[in-house]
Parts: structure tokens; sequence; C-alpha cells
């Protein structure tokens, strides 16, 4: 059986990421056809774009593209979600993805991501939580959020 921070594990939620890599050129372009649609809101456009931009940021919450995987996948199902089912439909299959392969796959992402703050939590300990919480907030507050 393999513990939480064994190398099996670690092979496992690569194995299973490595799953969505042949599909991103397609994510690729359902993201392009969403952004040439004139309906987006600015705030969906905004979000898509920002998005994008972290994907292809080299800074990362994470080493590795996971978290920038989620955010992607995230972003395109709340978009997806927000405009009518036959649009979304359209994209979709203009992409040649359906929704339920996008929703399989962010609950994939999003499973692996869980299981990669487990690891780090249990490597940096409860103390690294909280100090990293702690530095979230304050930064929060000093930026007047």
């Amino acid at each position: 059986m393999n513990q939480p921070n064994s190398p099996g594990r670690e092979e496992s939620i690569v194995s299973e990421l490595s799953q969505v890599l042949p599909r991103l050129p397609k994510y690729a372009r359902l993201v392009w056809l969403l952004l040439k649609d004139p309906s987006l809101s600015a705030k969906q456009r905004a979000a898509l774009m920002a998005a994008v931009g972290y994907s292809i940021s080299p800074i990362d919450a994470f080493p590795g593209q996971l978290d920038d995987l989620v955010i992607v996948l995230l972003t395109v199902r709340w978009i997806l979600g927000s405009i009518p089912r036959e649009k979304a439909d359209e994209y979709l299959s203009g992409a040649g993805l359906t929704a339920e392969i996008v929703e399989d796959e962010f609950q994939l992402a999003k499973r692996s991501a869980k299981r990669i703050l487990r690891r780090v939590r249990k490597t940096v300990g409860l103390a690294g939580v909280f100090m990293w919480a702690f530095g979230k907030s304050l930064m929060g507050q000093i930026k007047g959020k």
C-alpha cells in the first residue's frame, strides 16, 4: 500500500495528470474560441486572460504545472457554466472536448492538488501552514482587502 509521501503515490499523481497532456491543444483551442466570443463580459474575459497569463508565467504557487492546470480548468469551467448551454456545447465541440471531459479533468486536477497540499502540510508541518496563512492574511491587510 502506498503511503502519502511514497514515490508510488507521486508517480500515481503524475500518471493521472499525464492523461490530460494530449488534450492541452484542445484546451488552448477552447480558450481561443472563448476569447473570441463578443458576448463574454469584461469580467469573464479578464478572468480567462489572467488564467492564461498565470499559466505561462514562470511564477508558480507549486512547482510544476498543476496549479496552472487547476486555474485554467476552473476558469474555463466557470465560463462554460455561465453561458447558454448550447453555446458552451458549440465551443466544446469546436475544440474537440465535452463538458464531461472538462469536469472529469477538473476533478482529477483538484484531487491531485489536494494530495500535494496534504504532502506539503506533512512536510512543513502545521506551523508552516499557519505561517503561510498568516502571511497571506497580512498581505491582504496591507493591500487593503
